[in-house]
């Protein structure tokens, strides 16, 4: 059934009106991102999308080089799993003067949280000498998820550089716990 020309400028008429609808949206999208990265992060983060959310803290904190806005890099970095995301941003708010001022005033384990993941990602791309001194910079807790990782897949070489690190620390309850997992195994 072949179309009439009627119906071929009523088609294409349409297809153009949806294509400037999608080119409005577009624009719109990138707009709310470049002008405002901050509030288009809150709506990723809301949505469980932390990946995509990295990306609009990250503009944001191009923008300002607030270390509060480098923190919630961090922080979406960690929930999105991805280890170059919470390398890269994490090493960039250690290296901060106000690194210690911002995880204290973000309270609770953000400290520990921020170091432990940091330094599993730093072993998880190979780097087990950083990964420990990530993990001196956080203290005693901070060894828990590099220590377990360590345990379950490292090489014997990887066993003896977290015990060593460990032995060197001040001993408590965790960092005694932790030795005798990578001893035994449990």
């Amino acid at each position: 059934m072949a179309m009439t020309k009627t119906k071929k400028i009523i088609l294409i008429s349409a297809l153009e009106g949806l294509a400037a609808l999608a080119v409005a949206a577009l624009l719109v999208f990138s707009l709310w991102i470049l002008c405002s990265p901050q509030t288009m992060a809150t709506a990723c983060e809301k949505t469980g999308n932390y990946s995509f959310a990295v990306t609009c803290a990250g503009l944001k904190y191009k923008y300002s080089n607030d270390t509060d806005d480098l923190a919630r890099c961090v922080q979406d970095s960690i929930l999105s799993g991805k280890d170059k995301y919470i390398i890269e941003y994490g090493e960039s708010f250690l290296d901060k003067d106000d690194f210690e001022e911002v995880c204290e005033k973000k309270g609770g384990n953000f400290k520990v949280a921020v170091c432990g993941s940091l330094a599993l990602s730093q072993y998880n791309a190979g780097d087990i000498q950083k990964a420990v001194a990530t993990c001196e910079t956080g203290g005693g807790a901070s060894f828990i998820k590099l220590t377990v990782a360590v345990a379950e897949n490292g090489s014997a070489e990887d066993i003896n550089t977290l015990k060593t690190a460990l032995s060197e620390q001040p001993q408590s309850e965790i960092i005694t716990k932790l030795l005798n997992l990578l001893n035994t195994g449990e």
